[in-house]
């Protein structure tokens, strides 16, 4: 297995007369579906498909509920998701409230059998 990658041209932003330097580009082999994973995890395991999409989909309600009741959630060796806060500045810390916050993100930080697997990964050039 291989992740294909396209090298581009990009010039500094801003400075449309510069000289473009060149970069790899992640491109994708498409996408892949609960159904599709859940078929894959029923192949390695007891479990029939519909189980596992069960089991899936009860995970994919429960991550968004935990992280916003305020926690992070740990995946094990798989990493771990929390959310990050954008908000506006406030002149001092007593003039700041939840009104400054604007929106909420979700960060992932992938544990160590992720980065594992990422380190092993193989690139092949497409056209």
């Amino acid at each position: 297995m291989s992740i294909n990658y396209k090298v581009i041209p990009r010039k500094k932003p801003g400075d449309q007369t510069a000289v473009p330097k060149y970069y790899g580009s992640i491109n994708s082999k498409g996408r892949r579906n609960v159904r599709y994973i859940a078929k894959q995890i029923a192949e390695r395991s007891s479990l029939n498909v519909m189980d596992v999409l069960s089991v899936i989909e009860g995970f994919l309600q429960i991550i968004p509920e935990t992280l916003n009741d305020g926690y992070k959630v740990d995946l094990g060796e798989f990493g771990n998701m929390g959310l990050i806060a954008k908000s506006k500045a406030a002149q001092t810390e007593d003039e700041f409230n939840a009104s400054y916050i604007e929106g909420l993100k979700v960060s992932f930080l992938p544990g160590k059998l992720f980065k594992q697997t990422l380190d092993d990964a193989e690139f092949k050039k497409i056209d």
